[in-house]
């Protein structure tokens, strides 16, 4: 019978911090019998933006019915809103939930004693050192942590009978800029330098030093520094900070033991104060030499993972079974991994991610190149459910070149200590020589290859009007079936290139035909009729579906970046036989509709506050769900509400309430039309919180539902 699987839900599992809540999950797991699966993204675990969180992927794989319990490492997340959808799902499916250095519904709470650790910091320096006038650098204020570790300070403050006033309190953001820019404040003559400065955790404490050290304050001669956390780094900055070590390893053993129903200790054992030089101790040499190997073992792992032979092999790789030999015999790179899993959407060398069924390649340590297997997406790996002598860890990372996902690796560790140093690299060189063989046997790419070809035009690998031409009258006499033909028209402010760069038109342009391209695929054939008009030929009876999901592609493609200060887009379209004779009729109707379109945008130009309603439109088409209420515009623009209806329908013809669902509905077409998300998580996407009343609102706009939008056009 399988073990049991528990599962982990963290970001840059690489960092120290997190390497040392999984050992501890990892070891007591194992003494348990139970399996571990380490979800983790790679870079970016800050990032919401729908266009960039790519890695943040990684989560969705998550299903809570395949473990049989789950672990969130809540301070690896600058932002746990990224786990919305995660949280859900772990709450309806009841698993037990446990969540380290944070707090969610429904989740049990495990933490170390930050109020505590931080007293004993304040009890160092005002006993050790004599110290009696205190500011404190802690995190933003409506963090739960940051005013824990504030309160632990002014429990010594009391103790000693310290006055301390409220306003010697400083909120940042936990990273390096928020104490660089407290120690401008005291450079600038702005704040007075206190005796010692209290940073709640080291990174603020790391820029704060670095500032005064390099203006010529002398640390701790002037003024003392503390951080907190004992995070990586602490000897490549000058002094030697004084910090405090949680026992993140007794953190994670104590999780385990509540999913599995064991008894635990609150307290955690070997937290401890790291005396460093910035307080004015003498660094304690046995830390600093545990600190120093640790960090010498990571360079030397990055330097052996930065191998120019091994992005270089990758890279020349032919076929997939050529790029996996290469991961075998350079699979000495994973530093303590056993066996690496290559799961690849099945179609990763196409223009779409599906994501629904993925093939699953195999490397580990001197072998021979296996045949993948095949498995379903709700599977998330068949080798995770097999039996096996001994438990083991897996851990899951995204695989993607910048907005592509190629799917996820797994990392089978038979030790605790998973996750070297050097992931990182390796994980984007093996994406990105994916990416060179995915362009290899891409047809699409390979041709626009050919720019240099009289056929196609430069810019966009589109066919001229000449050769367009050809294939349309060729088409006519071989194809007896329907055609459509679909014109596409930009027009562009006057004075664009004065305002945006030279360059602005061209952006346009290649933006533009990649959503069309992107709309149709190899389905059709494209032409560049002119300066900034697309022609599109695609056959088949319902070719003419496409023209709606074009008309969505293109305005995510362009709203954002290029508003309707810059560009506005025109189309016509005709479904029949098709021939030369009828694409000259349709180019004359799309530039007139194009003309007339500019006059009516000219009038709106000339109505009072057309400007300033213009932006607001702007902001709320490029993030619908955040659109502020008619109120809040109002309040904004200092115009009544009535005024401001009458106005806003004057401009754009309908009024600001049914431009907000208009955009929020455009979104879902988009969201549906190009990632496999629920029509769940969609609607939370575009600001609805009723799935139902999200697909009552989607029926009445598109007429249909949001699963038969996605059959239909995708």
């Amino acid at each position: 019978m399988p073990r049991k699987i528990i599962a982990v839900i963290t970001a840059r599992a690489d960092d120290s911090e997190q390497r040392a809540l999984i050992s501890g999950i990892a070891d007591m797991a194992f003494s348990l019998d139970c399996d571990v699966a380490v979800f983790s993204n790679v870079y970016n675990h800050w990032v919401t933006d729908e266009f960039l969180n790519f890695e943040n992927h990684i989560y969705d794989f998550f299903s809570p019915e395949l473990f049989c319990g789950v672990i969130v490492t809540a301070e690896a997340f600058l932002d746990l809103s990224i786990l919305d959808d995660v949280f859900v799902k772990i709450r309806e499916s009841g698993i037990p939930a446990v969540i380290i250095g944070g707090k969610a519904e429904g989740f049990v709470s495990v933490d170390s004693d930050d109020e505590a650790n931080m007293e004993k910091i304040t009890e160092h320096l005002i006993t050790a050192h004599g110290i009696r006038k205190f500011h404190i650098l802690t995190g933003p204020p409506d963090m739960a942590v940051s005013p824990v570790r504030v309160r632990g300070c002014m429990n010594s403050f009391k103790k000693h009978n310290i006055s301390f006033d409220e306003s010697c309190i400083f909120y940042g953001d936990f990273w390096n800029t928020s104490g660089e820019a407290l120690a401008q404040r005291y450079l600038s003559g702005e704040l007075e330098m206190p005796e010692a400065i209290i940073c709640t955790n080291d990174y603020m404490a790391y820029g704060l030093c670095d500032v005064l050290t390099s203006a010529g304050v002398p640390i701790p001669e002037k003024l003392a520094v503390t951080g907190y956390d004992h995070t990586d780094g602490r000897i490549f900055y000058y002094p030697v900070l004084t910090t405090y070590r949680r026992n993140r390893y007794q953190m994670g053993e104590n999780a385990v033991r509540i999913i599995m129903q064991k008894e635990y200790s609150d307290i955690c054992s070997e937290d401890g104060l790291m005396c460093g030089n910035s307080c004015g101790c003498r660094v304690n040499s046995a830390q600093l030499n545990d600190d120093t190997r640790t960090a010498r073992i990571g360079q030397f792992h990055t330097a052996m993972n930065s191998s120019a032979q091994f992005a270089n092999r990758l890279t020349l790789s032919r076929t997939l079974s050529e790029y996996m030999a290469v991961l075998n015999e350079f699979f000495y790179l994973l530093h303590g991994a056993t066996t690496l899993y290559l799961c690849l959407d099945k179609e990763w060398n196409n223009t779409y991610y599906e994501g629904e069924e993925f093939i699953c390649c195999k490397a580990y340590y001197n072998s021979t190149p296996e045949l993948p297997v095949h498995f379903k997406r709700n599977q998330l790996l068949p080798i995770l459910f097999e039996e096996r002598d001994r438990p083991v860890v897996f851990c899951f990372s995204p695989l993607c070149f910048q907005t592509r996902l190629f799917g996820y690796t797994a990392l089978m560790y038979a030790i605790p200590q998973c996750y070297d140093f050097s992931f990182r690299d390796w994980n984007k060189t093996v994406a990105n020589s994916l990416e060179f063989l995915r362009m290899k046997n891409d047809i699409q790419y390979l041709t626009q290859c050919r720019r240099v070809s009289t056929l196609y035009d430069s810019l966009t690998g589109f066919y001229h009007m000449r050769e367009f031409r050809q294939i349309i009258e060729t088409l006519g006499t071989e194809f007896s079936g329907e055609c459509f033909l679909q014109a596409v028209k930009l027009s562009f402010s006057d004075d664009g290139e004065f305002i945006y760069g030279e360059n602005f038109r061209s952006d346009i342009i290649s933006s533009s035909a990649g959503a069309i391209k992107d709309s149709f695929g190899n389905k059709a054939v494209y032409c560049r009729g002119g300066d900034d008009l697309f022609l599109v030929l695609c056959r088949g009876e319902n070719a003419h579906l496409l023209s709606e999901k074009l008309k969505i592609m293109l305005y995510f493609a362009l709203n954002g970046k290029f508003d309707e200060n810059r560009v506005f887009v025109t189309y016509a379209e005709v479904q029949g036989k098709t021939d030369s004779d009828t694409a000259d009729t349709l180019c004359r109707k799309v530039n007139q509709l194009a003309e007339e379109n500019a006059q009516l945008i000219q009038e709106q130009k000339k109505l009072p506050h057309y400007k300033s309603l213009l932006a607001v439109r702007n902001r709320m088409q490029s993030q619908p769900e955040k659109a502020p209420t008619t109120e809040e515009v109002c309040r904004a623009l200092c115009m009544s509400d009535g005024y401001f209806r009458v106005s806003y329908k004057k401009c754009f013809g309908t009024s600001y309430v049914q431009d907000c669902i208009n955009a929020r509905i455009k979104k879902a077409c988009y969201l549906l039309c190009t990632t496999a998300m629920s029509v769940y998580a969609i609607a939370l996407k575009c600001g609805y919180t009723d799935e139902k009343y999200f697909s009552r609102q989607f029926r009445q706009t598109t007429g249909c539902s949001p699963v038969q939008y996605r059959e239909r056009y995708c």
